[in-house]
Formats: structure tokens, C-alpha cells, sequence
């Protein structure tokens, strides 16, 4: 029996997977939230391990149920993939970044003057 690796994951549409593979990321292209969850659903039977990253307007869409348990996963770690144009202050920006490495990693770091 193989080990697999823990490596990163990008479901996202084809328009942005090539940037990602650039960047050394594997790519599943989904176009709709339905194959995101079927996607992520594959990789999860497969028994992914590492992170998972979703597009946000795909994560934005899958049921329920699998969101919920994704947000329980450990290995592999699912996260939402924001889609880059939100205006938010630093402050929310930090909370964010904060929220997901400790999810990814399960250690809270604190980002400058934040100490809580």
C-alpha cells in the first residue's frame, strides 16, 4: 500500500487553473458548485489528505451537509478560495487569514499588535 502525500488541492474554474498550476498547485476544474461536489467528494473517498482550496462562488454553493462536514475536516483540511475583489478593511482581512491557518494548521497565530 502507497502513502499518498499531502499536497494542495484547487477546485476552480479552467479560466484560473492555469495560474494555479503555475504556482505548482493540482487542479481539479469544476464550472458549477454541482461537479465542485463531486469533485471534492472523489477526493475525499480517495483519501486526499493535505488542503483542499475552493473557489468561494463554488464553496458559496455546495449543499449544506458537505459543508458542514468540511468544516469538521482535519485530512484534508477544505477551505474557501476568496475570490480576490471583496473590499474589507485589515482588520476583517486579518480575521480571515487568522481563521484559516488555524484550520490549516491548528495553531492560532496572531498577526502584529493582535494578541487574543
Amino acid at each position: 500500500m502507497t502513502t499518498r502525500q499531502a499536497r494542495l488541492v484547487v477546485v476552480c474554474p479552467e479560466d484560473l487553473a492555469g495560474g494555479f498550476r503555475l504556482a505548482g498547485a493540482a487542479t481539479s476544474v469544476s464550472e458549477t458548485p454541482e461537479q465542485a461536489e463531486q469533485v471534492i467528494r472523489r477526493l475525499l473517498l480517495d483519501g486526499e489528505r493535505g488542503v483542499i482550496a475552493v473557489y468561494a462562488p463554488l464553496f458559496e454553493g455546495l449543499g449544506a451537509d458537505l459543508k458542514r462536514n468540511l468544516q469538521g475536516s482535519v485530512s484534508p483540511v477544505v477551505v474557501e478560495l476568496p475570490v480576490g475583489t471583496e473590499v474589507e478593511g485589515d482588520e476583517a482581512r486579518r480575521v480571515r487569514l487568522a481563521e484559516r491557518l488555524q484550520r490549516a494548521i491548528g495553531y492560532h497565530i496572531t498577526f502584529g499588535e493582535d494578541q487574543s
